[in-house]
């Protein structure tokens, strides 16, 4: 990308940022630009270069108490941006410096990266107008709060609220990206619930705080219709032109959310329903909807015994290769992949009885 181009987009200024790879195993990296673009009237993401699957290569020790980037990084950076670079590039590879050195230097890297204040009650847009798109927001306020009540989302600080706004979508679901690493893995499931706000698709009053006690088969499928609405939401997803195929970002959470479980109910929880049961004529409705060994074999094209001796790890991986296939989102059949993900499920809870 051309100094003159950077120009011609730079309202506001063009940021750098450290794209790695989604599903890609091992981990590309690449650097680059996130920019205002007049003529489509949103953000866009430019690739300035790649760095391959190592970036430290791109880090020298004078000493063991600092390091220093490679000149030619920084140079080609700096012609293609049109302007001093080296202090964002320090900061985008800080996460690998050798931490003997990050021990170091740790005391005095981020001195002067001062917090930018905020008038109180101000209510923050991007470049555009637009508000942060409430799935930004209910991911950030779980990542920074841990809480699946989210009624003040609305209210969140903004100094916070500040990280979702002038930004490419790219850009920003590489934010994520990084944020998530600290999400423990009893976290993802409940994580991705809150964040599709899940809670208001059930009447229950426990289901903002307690969606373990909820039917797994309901979840799914509220899961299933908030995720099919978020990848067809033009406005969330700006830059974007082929919706024949779901994002890498968006295949990541499916994988993740059909992957996780959520964190164990505790004995407090059951005893209550233990007594409602009991005494409130409580009965939950049996399945109708159960399928056949039958129809599940025709379904995953696969025998009846190959299906029986499979483990979960071969169920996930069988349901993964025919889902891609029968997806609505790349020609298939809606009520074909519904069939195929009750199949999929109860093979599953089939497997758990073992």
């Amino acid at each position: 990308m051309s100094t003159a181009h950077i120009k011609k987009y730079g309202q506001p200024d063009p940021t750098i940022y450290l794209h790695q790879t989604v599903l890609t195993r091992p981990t590309r990296y690449s650097l680059r630009l996130s920019f205002w673009d007049i003529e489509q009237h949103c953000f866009r993401t430019s690739k300035l270069i790649d760095i391959g699957t190592e970036p430290e290569e791109f880090l020298h020790y004078p000493n063991d108490t600092c390091f220093q980037l490679d000149t030619d990084l920084v140079y080609r950076i700096e012609k293609l941006c049109g302007r001093d670079m080296e202090t964002a590039l320090e900061h985008l590879l800080w996460p690998f410096v050798d931490p003997t050195v990050q021990r170091k230097m740790d005391h005095f890297f981020f001195r002067g990266a001062g917090q930018v204040r905020f008038k109180k009650g101000s209510k923050l847009l991007s470049f555009d107008g637009q508000a942060p798109h409430s799935f930004d927001k209910r991911r950030l306020h779980f990542l920074r709060f841990g809480s699946t009540t989210q009624g003040h989302i609305f209210q969140m600080p903004p100094r916070l609220e500040a990280k979702l706004l002038d930004r490419s979508r790219d850009e920003l679901e590489q934010f994520f990206l990084k944020e998530e690493v600290e999400l423990r893995e009893t976290e993802l499931k409940t994580y991705l619930y809150t964040a599709l706000n899940l809670q208001k698709h059930f009447t229950e009053n426990f289901a903002r705080s307690f969606p373990q006690a909820l039917s797994a088969e309901k979840i799914d499928g509220a899961f299933m219709q908030e995720f099919c609405l978020l990848n067809d939401d033009k406005n969330f997803w700006q830059e974007r032109t082929d919706f024949s195929r779901l994002p890498d970002y968006l295949i990541r959470y499916l994988i993740l959310f059909f992957d996780s479980s959520f964190p164990h109910r505790n004995r407090g929880f059951e005893q209550a329903t233990e007594f409602q049961d009991q005494y409130r004529q409580f009965h939950r409705p049996e399945r109708n909807n159960k399928v056949s060994k039958g129809e599940i074999a025709t379904l995953f094209g696969e025998s009846e015994e190959t299906l029986r001796k499979a483990d979960k790890k071969e169920i996930i991986r069988l349901y993964r290769q025919k889902a891609k296939s029968i997806h609505p989102d790349t020609g298939g059949d809606h009520e074909e992949f519904v069939k195929l993900t009750e199949a999929y499920e109860e093979l599953l809870r089939n497997k758990q009885k073992m």
